[in-house]
C-alpha cells in the first residue's frame, strides 16, 4: 500500500504563486462583474437579457402567442438537458481518467516549467476539475427546474397571481436564464483548470485567455444590438 505524505503535494514555490495569480485575476473578474450587475446590469449581456426576457413575456401573454411560447420553452429547455448531459458525462470521464494518471504525468513533467510534484497532485487536479463539470450540472438541472416552471405559468390568467403577473413570470424565466447562463460560463472557466494539469504555467496562460473570451461573453453588445433599453 503507498504511503501517503504531504511533501507528495508540495509545489514549486513559484508554482504556488503563479497558482494564486490566477486565482485571484478569476476572482476579482467576477467580484467587478457583480458590482457591474448589481449598479448598471444593462451594462452587461446578463443584464440586457434579463430585460428582454422581461419584455418577452409581456407581449407573448398581451398577444396570446401560445404556440410561440411552448415552442422556445421546448428549445430552450433541450439546450439545457444536452449541456446538462454533457456536464455528467465528461464530469464523470474526468474521475475516470484520474485512475489512471501516469501518462499526464509524464506529459506534465515534458511541458510544464513546474510540473506537479507527484501522480498524487495530479489525481487531485483531475478530482478539481470534475467538480467544475459536476457544479456546471447543478446550473443546468436548476435551470431546467425553472423552465418547466415558467413553462407552464405563462399561459395563467393575470388572476392567479399576486401582484403584477409578467414580472412574476418574467423573474422565474430570469432564473432559468441565470443558471443557464452560469453554467455556460463554468464550461469556459474549465478551460483553465484543464491546462492546470500540465502545469501553473499553463494554468496563467489559461487564465488569461479566459478572461478575454468572459469579458466579451458578458459585455459585448453585437448580439444585442437593433432594440432600444430604458
Amino acid at each position: 500500500m503507498p504511503h501517503f505524505s504531504f511533501s507528495n503535494l508540495l509545489y514549486h514555490p513559484w508554482a504556488m504563486i503563479i497558482d494564486a495569480i490566477g486565482l485571484l485575476l478569476l476572482i476579482s473578474y467576477h467580484h467587478y462583474l457583480s458590482w457591474i450587475l448589481r449598479y448598471t446590469p444593462h451594462q452587461t449581456h446578463r443584464g440586457r437579457s434579463n430585460y428582454l426576457r422581461h419584455a418577452w413575456v409581456k407581449t407573448l401573454r398581451a398577444n396570446e402567442k401560445d404556440i410561440l411560447a411552448i415552442q422556445t420553452m421546448r428549445n430552450w429547455i433541450m439546450s439545457a438537458t444536452l449541456f446538462a448531459s454533457t456536464s455528467m458525462v465528461i464530469g464523470l470521464g474526468v474521475m475516470q481518467v484520474t485512475f489512471s494518471s501516469e501518462k499526464i504525468y509524464a506529459l506534465s513533467q515534458a511541458l510544464s516549467l513546474f510540473p506537479p510534484a507527484s501522480d498524487l497532485l495530479i489525481k487531485m487536479k483531475l478530482l478539481a476539475l470534475s467538480s467544475v463539470f459536476f457544479n456546471a450540472f447543478l446550473h443546468f438541472s436548476l435551470a431546467l427546474r425553472y423552465y418547466n416552471q415558467s413553462g407552464f405559468l405563462i399561459n395563467l390568467p393575470a388572476n392567479y397571481f399576486q401582484g403584477d403577473a409578467d414580472l412574476a413570470i418574467s423573474n422565474v424565466l430570469n432564473l432559468a436564464g441565470n443558471q443557464y447562463h452560469n453554467g455556460t460560463r463554468i464550461f469556459l472557466i474549465a478551460t483553465p483548470f484543464t491546462l492546470w494539469i500540465i502545469g501553473p504555467d499553463w494554468f496563467l496562460a489559461g487564465v488569461f485567455i479566459v478572461l478575454w473570451l468572459l469579458y466579451r461573453f458578458d459585455f459585448s453588445s453585437s448580439l444585442d444590438a437593433g432594440y432600444q433599453l430604458p
